[in-house]
This record gives C-alpha cells, sequence and structure tokens, in this order.
C-alpha cells in the first residue's frame, strides 16, 4: 500500500467552471477554473487514429501478426490498419506521439495550476527525499469531464508522463475515495479467464483476435505462480453470457473468483450511454452484446465478487458525458468491484497481447497494481506503443497488493 498519498478531486460548481481540490500530507489546496471546452473532446479524434498508428501497434514483430480488414491493402491499396477489439467503427491514418504530448501538456495544465502546482511540487520533493513513490488517485464527480484521458497527463517542465513513472503511481477513485479493503489474502489465488472468439457482431465482421497467443502470454506471465497453491489459472470453455454467469455463481469449488480477464471485443453505445462486450450468441457463433449493467450482475453475486476485473477489449473505460458511470469499468466499480482496469480507446490486437503478457509479468513479481500498470505503461512506451495511454485503473481504496505475499498468506 502506498504510504503517501496525492488526492486529487474535480467537482462541478456551475456555470462552466468546476472546483479542484487537493490534498496530502494534512495539507489542502482548492481552485475554481474554467472547464475544458466542448472542442477538446472533438479533438480527441485524431488521438484515437495517431493511437492506432504507432509503430507498435503496426509492427508485425510483436510477437504476433496483425491482420487486415480488406484485402486491397495487401494488394497495395488502401494503408494496412491493425486488427482493433473494437466493435464500433473503422479509423483512418493519424499522426503520433506529439499529439498524446500536447492533449498530455493541456490536462496536466489544467489540473496542476497555482496551489495545486504547489502543493504537487511539496510532494513530490518530500517523497524524493525519502525515495519513496507517491501515489496520485484522482475522483472526478463532474459527470461533464468523466470522459477525460487523464492519464496522458504530461509535466513539460520535467518531461515526463505522470502515469508512467514509478514516482507517482496513478489511480482513479469514485465515491469519496471508496472503502480500504484488502485484495486478497488467502492462497491460492484463483483466476478466472473468458475469450470470446466471435467473429461477427449484428451483421457485421469484427476484426480477427489473436485469442490463443494472449491465453499462452498470461500462462506464461503467471508460470512461476500458478502451482495450484499459490495461484490457480482456470479458463471458461465457452463465451456465452450464461456460462460466464454460472461459473462466477458456482465459483472454484464454492470459493470465489480473485482476478477475473476477459479477452475480446467491446465498445460503447451512445444510445443507451453504457458500454459493452461481445460475447458469444446463445446457439450459434455469432456475437451478442452483454452490457456493462448485466456483465456487473454476473460479476458481483455475494460473496463470489472479484478482487481484480482486467478488460481486455475496446473502450471499457470510455464514458459519456454527462454520466459518470456509462463506461463498464466505472459500472463494475459501482457495483462493487475493488478494482478495474479497462481501455479507453480502441486498441490493436497487437496492443492487447503486449498488455497482458506485461501487465501479469509485473503483477506477479510481487508489486501492487498500481506499480505493475505504471511498469506496463512505461514499457509499452518504449516499444512505440501510443496505446499506452489506454489502460485506466479504477479502484475503490488504496490497497493494489494481490500477489504480495504476507505473514499467514
Amino acid at each position: 500500500m502506498a504510504k503517501v498519498v496525492f488526492n486529487l478531486t474535480i467537482e462541478d460548481c456551475g456555470e462552466n467552471h468546476c472546483r479542484i481540490f487537493a490534498d496530502y500530507n494534512s495539507s489542502s489546496r482548492e481552485i475554481e477554473v474554467e472547464k475544458l471546452k466542448p472542442s477538446f473532446r472533438q479533438n480527441l479524434r485524431p488521438l484515437q487514429e495517431a493511437i492506432l498508428q504507432s509503430s507498435g501497434a503496426r509492427s508485425a514483430e510483436v510477437a504476433l501478426r496483425p491482420r487486415y480488414e480488406n484485402a486491397g491493402a495487401a494488394d497495395g491499396g488502401d494503408e494496412a490498419r491493425p486488427a482493433i477489439r473494437d466493435a464500433a467503427g473503422s479509423l483512418t491514418a493519424g499522426s503520433d506521439e506529439r499529439i498524446v504530448q500536447e492533449v498530455g501538456s493541456q490536462l496536466f495544465d489544467f489540473i496542476f495550476q497555482r496551489k495545486i502546482l504547489e502543493l504537487y511540487q511539496e510532494c513530490s520533493q518530500a517523497a524524493r527525499r525519502d525515495d519513496e513513490p507517491f501515489l496520485i488517485r484522482l475522483r472526478v464527480s463532474d459527470s461533464t469531464l468523466a470522459y477525460v484521458p487523464w492519464e496522458t497527463m504530461y509535466d513539460k517542465k520535467n518531461r515526463f508522463y505522470v502515469t508512467t513513472s514509478q514516482s507517482t503511481p496513478f489511480t482513479r477513485a469514485v465515491d469519496d475515495y471508496g472503502e480500504e479493503r484488502r485484495m486478497c489474502a488467502a492462497r491460492p489465488i484463483r483466476m478466472l479467464g473468458m475469450a470470446a472468439r466471435v467473429k461477427v457482431l449484428n451483421g457485421f465482421p469484427l476484426d480477427e483476435i489473436e485469442v490463443d497467443a494472449e491465453q499462452v502470454a498470461i500462462k506464461n506471465a503467471l508460470s512461476e505462480l500458478n502451482d495450484g497453491k499459490r495461484l490457480k489459472l482456470s479458463w471458461i470453455p465457452s463465451a456465452k453470457a450464461r456460462d460466464l454467469n454460472r461459473r462466477f455463481l458456482r465459483g472454484d469449488e464454492g470459493k470465489r473468483w480473485d482476478l477475473f480477464h476477459f479477452i475480446g471485443h467491446g465498445g460503447h453505445d451512445p444510445d443507451r450511454q453504457m458500454g459493452f462486450v461481445v460475447v458469444q450468441e446463445e446457439g450459434g457463433s455469432r456475437g451478442a452484446r452483454l452490457y456493462a449493467d448485466a456483465l456487473k450482475t454476473f460479476l458481483t453475486q455475494p460473496g463470489q465478487t472479484p478482487s481484480l476485473v482486467v478488460l481486455n477489449s475496446c473502450s471499457g473505460a470510455q464514458g459519456e458525458p454527462g454520466s459518470l458511470f456509462s463506461s463498464t469499468a466505472a459500472e463494475l466499480i459501482q457495483g462493487g468491484v475493488p478494482a478495474v482496469i479497462a481501455m479507453q480507446f480502441e486498441i490493436s490486437d497487437n496492443m492487447g497481447l503486449a498488455f497482458a503478457d506485461t501487465f501479469y509479468t509485473y503483477l506477479a513479481d510481487n508489486v501492487s497494481i498500481q506499480a505493475a500498470l505504471a511498469h506496463t505503461r512505461a514499457e509499452l512506451k518504449a516499444r512505440q506503443f501510443a496505446e499506452w495511454i489506454s489502460p485506466v485503473l479504477y479502484m475503490r481504496g488504496l490497497d493494489g497488493e494481490i500477489f504480495v505475499d504476507r505473514a499467514g498468506s
């Protein structure tokens, strides 16, 4: 658990203004600022296009081969794009990390103004002096700013992204930062995975996902722990909604699942203002939308709620302005899941595999979820994945230690 926490809260105060609160070590600051302009959300589209055109997303050297949506690309037609895990639409060519830095600089400067910046610098100096990291925890209660990709925050003066640094692990919070809850104490840790090999949704073809490769990557990343005593890794044979519900109800020989990992397509429905994942339809191999409210019902059954849910699909953390809990991740957090990692943008299949391999490798190395994700972002960025900004971590409390050994565990 982090020893030093820098809490940030953004609240609506009307008339196109918001109030930003910061507290650290019994000190607090407060400022009132003008909200981000509506054009900011419109300008995120080039950011989405840019991250999918990064060399990591497009490279055929990232342990798997990108699959292309049209044959014309192979014949010298339209430029090929990487396979993506989104069930909503296609993309065009974008830019590079410059856009990520521009967006991140705007967001950093938006939050860290005047007195907030002074307290942040005080906290940073104390952490460096003690050679300790400090956790930055952000709670956005202003629903019009729930969609913002805060994970891109870029400190221009010190030339670093806040969320890639081990000095400043970052998480989003809900409510009043949520109640404290221990992640896992009993052994073995029980992990359940679900892989949805769906190729068609509502008559439209979906990009093929390298499901088998990701399953192997997760197995290898956790191999040293997966001995039945410290960790038990299981997979649901099918990808039907009913099978997920029943497997969670039964648990692992009556014991609750501690982790749940989903591989597949996902999206966000603007009409319902809700996220979804794509599962296999009943009686067929085509896809069906499993909306966030139904997924929450399955995963939060009494006594069976997992400590961590990882949704390795597109748009699982994408929210709708005006609705704080429209994203799949936030819906699960609201339902009582202590920690959820989901993607706020469309991601390439390359990214999906690289993320799973990297994140679980670090998580298994006796570090917290927050630290593992900071390591993962930094490594993906070094490997030329502009998509490192996609993973979002929501947490109800501070304790992110799952595999960390404790006395009596």
